[in-house]
């Protein structure tokens, strides 16, 4: 492998018995999930002199789910995507193979990965993502947001309240590639039905307070009116993310006819992030806030003298008196 010449990896593989290809190709799969680089591309070679392309690209076409899983991760590791035709008509039977399928595009960095990714994670009646799943639709749409985000405006209304939340989530941590995108489907999202959308919405949209258009759709003394707690909470925190004077105006406003005691003291919180706990401890608690504005500095204050311990010595000195003392 690390001769002067390339390795020639064809005759030597035709030398080996039937037990050391098994062997060798476990082996090879322990390495190519380690290694980057010029390495991993002569190791992808020897992928292809033991035949392992094509015999996964037959494995797609003609085995079980879980063989079509083993074959995908297999053309992962070694950055040879199959036909896009062939993943659309075997791997987008469950949520787990259409993330495998994109997987396998992200790996060998494909031309055209948003667009297919896109197409085959969300289309057909899509159902909600595991976290590899959700991981890799932020992959996905971290290379141009664009389709995702077209797919979004067109079909959201349709998808389950899962999947809405998880496009939500990953939509809040691709603020910073968006450009002139269409979000008009995000700010409709913080009116939808379900609760667990309506949060998601919100914590997308607290990433997003240097979009001035997408800030300019936004009402966030309307969310007094929503009967929910939690809703309400998150809409506090992204008024406290943006802290800009007009977000901190509406902040205060919105604050002061919260009826409930914990989301009082997220409005609490909000305020004091932004100001800063050392200067928000000195300044006097916003109108109406008095007491969970308490509550917020004294909870800052535990916050900050845990994270000062360690750097003490005190829980480190501690925790190995403690390994010593029950060491014989």
């Amino acid at each position: 492998m690390y001769g002067r010449e390339d390795p020639d990896w064809e005759p030597w593989v035709a030398s080996l018995s039937a037990v050391h290809r098994d062997e060798l190709e476990s082996v090879l799969d322990v390495y190519l999930r380690r290694l980057e680089g010029r390495d991993a591309e002569r190791l992808a070679e020897l992928g292809g002199a033991l035949g392992i392309p094509e015999r996964s690209r037959r494995t797609i076409r003609e085995g079980g789910y879980w063989e079509r899983l083993d074959a995908l991760t297999w053309l992962a590791l070694l950055r040879d995507p199959p036909d896009r035709d062939l993943l659309e008509a075997r791997c987008t039977d469950t949520p787990r193979e259409r993330a495998a399928a994109v997987r396998v595009l992200y790996a060998s960095d494909a031309a055209d990965l948003a667009t297919t990714g896109v197409d085959l994670l969300l289309g057909d009646d899509p159902d909600a993502f595991s976290v590899f799943g959700i991981d890799t639709l932020y992959r996905v749409g971290e290379t141009d947001p664009g389709p995702l985000f077209d797919r979004a405006a067109a079909e959201f209304d349709e998808w389950d309240p899962a999947l809405q939340q998880q496009v939500l989530s990953v939509t809040g941590h691709l603020h910073t590639v968006v450009g002139d995108a269409d979000l008009s489907w995000l700010l409709e999202a913080v009116s939808s039905p379900e609760e667990r959308v309506r949060v998601a919405a919100w914590r997308a949209l607290a990433a997003y307070g240097w979009n001035v258009p997408l800030r300019s759709g936004i009402d966030p003394t309307a969310v007094t009116e929503d009967p929910s707690p939690v809703v309400r909470a998150s809409a506090y925190r992204l008024l406290g993310a943006w802290g800009d004077p007009e977000a901190l105006s509406a902040l205060r406003t919105v604050a002061a006819a919260e009826p409930d005691g914990r989301t009082r003291v997220a409005a609490a919180e909000a305020v004091l992030s932004h100001r800063g706990r050392g200067n928000g401890r000195s300044l006097e608690p916003p109108a109406t806030l008095d007491d969970a504005w308490a509550w917020a500095v004294e909870h800052a204050r535990f916050d900050d003298r845990v994270r000062e311990i360690p750097r003490r010595g005190g829980v480190a000195t501690g925790s190995s008196r403690r390994g010593r003392e029950g060491s014989p």
